[in-house]
């Protein structure tokens, strides 16, 4: 966490001062690695966490889970408004203004966590990876979030251009993205509670996968009535909305599943896998996406086959646990 955090501050340093484009590839590259460093290591420390408090019974572990979700969004949210504020001034100081947050974050991270923490088995045998690589129910559960992430990555693909048929431009995206963030800011937690009690990890996943399937099935079902303006926002907003929920519950429970199918002491490991694997699923899935949309197809084809994705998906979470 705490490398990840000096690297991340180097990098938008770097970023600020960069004046060709090599120096802009090499901070960027530097910033994504420090998140490699601090992701998999917080989030594989909050579900350690969270498992620990629900055996010692303080509730599900989505509930800690969602909170991280919540906090995720809540920064997704504001971040961007403040950017753009930033941006009025020059991009230099969005950079350094990015470099300052981090370096409170790591201050908070040195003071507030423990060196030591008690109850974590440490491992430092090799093949880790190769036993990851056998354990298929973790795969299925990889591929499965994978799709839940290509279909949250068109938000940024295929409704730009779908808001941009509908009303001329894309200025009606930013309050869409704004919709989204507040849902989860605002909703994240009382609906995690709710499948925590009602639904359980394997079902709540499966719920989130058919709403996700369901938003972009609105979409593809509105198309041939080629509703414009003010109607034609409203498939994609039904979109945004149906996505967001089922990210509400796709991503607690998968998040809140690794333990249950990592190895002993190799919590971080799984968890960096699960956003390499699913990332991996996104990359290829929004390349054939793009070609889709490029091609001189119906325009419901593309968000129909996108549907038929995190559907079919469902048929193998089954597989990844029983819980």
């Amino acid at each position: 966490m705490l490398a990840g955090c000096v690297l991340r501050v180097a990098g938008f340093a770097w970023l600020g001062y960069a004046e060709q484009t090599w120096t802009v590839i090499g901070a960027v590259l530097l910033i994504g690695f420090a998140a490699a460093l601090f992701s998999p290591a917080v989030e594989s420390e909050v579900a350690r966490q969270a498992v620990i408090r629900e055996e010692e019974g303080h509730g599900f572990r989505t509930g800690v889970l969602a909170l991280l979700s919540a906090a995720g969004q809540a920064g997704a949210f504001i971040g961007p408004l403040l950017g753009a504020l930033l941006l009025a001034v020059d991009f230099r100081t969005v950079c350094l203004a990015g470099a300052a947050v981090f370096v409170l974050v790591l201050a908070g991270h040195i003071w507030l966590m423990p060196q030591h923490i008690p109850g974590r088995v440490r491992t430092r045998q090799r093949g880790g990876t190769r036993v990851l690589l056998r354990n298929r129910s973790f795969l299925a559960l990889c591929c499965a979030y994978g799709t839940y992430l290509l279909a949250y990555n068109q938000l940024y693909l295929a409704l730009p251009d779908e808001v941009r048929r509908a009303t001329g431009s894309q200025a009606a995206l930013s309050w869409l993205f704004a919709l989204s963030s507040l849902l989860v800011v605002c909703a994240q937690l009382p609906l995690t509670r709710w499948a925590g009690d009602r639904l359980g990890l394997r079902r709540s996943m499966i719920a989130g996968l058919l709403l996700i399937a369901a938003g972009l099935g609105v979409v593809a079902a509105a198309l041939p009535a080629g509703w414009t303006g003010a109607a034609g926002l409203l498939p994609a907003a039904g979109y945004v909305v149906l996505l967001t929920l089922g990210q509400m519950l796709v991503v607690p429970a998968a998040r809140a599943w690794v333990p249950d199918l990592a190895e002993n002491g190799r919590i971080g490991l799984y968890t960096g896998a699960l956003s390499s694997v699913s990332g991996l699923i996104v990359l290829i899935g929004s390349s054939v996406t793009g070609s889709l949309l490029d091609l001189d197809l119906p325009p419901a084809v593309p968000w129909l086959i996108l549907a038929a994705v995190p559907a079919l998906a469902v048929a193998i979470l089954p597989s990844c646990s029983e819980r």
